[in-house]
């Protein structure tokens, strides 16, 4: 991640999507002076389970595929989610999401409003 003239960049990692899920996701938001919103953008390794099921009680969440596949689990349905999705998940909404393609998958998450606390619920059965 760079800063330039107060407008950030994330360019895509040397060593491609492996590099990038093993080094975690590139975070942003109110530190960079926008309390709207934060953006994590990073990638998963194949094979990632993702988190148990769960809610956020104060943040919505925007997930964009930009490379691989996401299997998401909604309330009681799956949806699979191929490069060029976007999956938006209203705060309360009980899901999860696991890379379900064969190699890893790139994505940008976008967390709003940012300044909130991002707490994960576990929801039982999950």
């Amino acid at each position: 991640m760079e800063t330039i003239n107060g407008v950030t960049v994330v360019a895509p990692d040397p060593g491609g999507p492996v590099a990038e899920a093993a080094r975690g996701p590139v975070v942003f938001g109110p530190e960079q002076g926008n309390p709207a919103y934060m953006a994590w953008v990073g990638a998963m390794a194949a094979g990632d389970p993702g988190p148990p099921l769960h809610v956020h009680p104060h943040t919505d969440e925007g997930f964009y595929v930009a490379d691989g596949e996401l299997t998401f689990v909604l309330g009681d349905r799956e949806v699979v989610a191929p490069a060029g999705t976007f999956v938006f998940v209203p705060k309360g909404t009980v899901h999860t999401a696991r890379n379900s393609g064969p190699g890893p998958m790139r994505a940008i998450l976008l967390l709003s409003p940012g300044e909130a606390e991002h707490v994960t619920e576990p929801v039982e059965g999950g």
